[in-house]
């Protein structure tokens, strides 16, 4: 049977920030994260096979489903209950939604 979104479950709600790099005169780069959408998303549980294969060996992982946008891509950053996170890999479920492999993104 096929990972379905369940509407009722969408309990959570994250925010996504996309980078916008600057140059300053000195040629030197800084990165501010501009605001780009909040949605409502379920908070689900990382299969065992899933979260053995991961390459981002973290102790802060969350997976999140919420509805298709085209906006979501793994440039954008997550932010749920004041933590922020790096969308690492981004899955398509059944029959219009996303799942959002996400680890810790302190580094961001």
């Amino acid at each position: 049977m096929a990972t379905r979104i369940n509407p009722g479950a969408m309990r959570e709600r994250v925010t996504f920030e996309r980078p916008f790099e600057t140059l300053a005169p000195s040629g030197a780069a800084s990165i501010q994260w501009i605001y780009e959408a909040t949605l409502r998303a379920e908070l689900v549980q990382e299969d065992t096979e899933a979260f053995l294969a991961s390459v981002d060996r973290t102790e802060d992982r969350k997976v999140f489903r919420c509805w298709a946008t085209p906006f979501v891509t793994t440039d954008l950053r997550l932010t749920h209950d004041d933590r922020t996170y790096r969308i690492a890999k981004i899955v398509p479920v059944f029959p219009n939604g996303l799942e959002l492999h996400c680890v810790d993104g302190d580094g961001q």
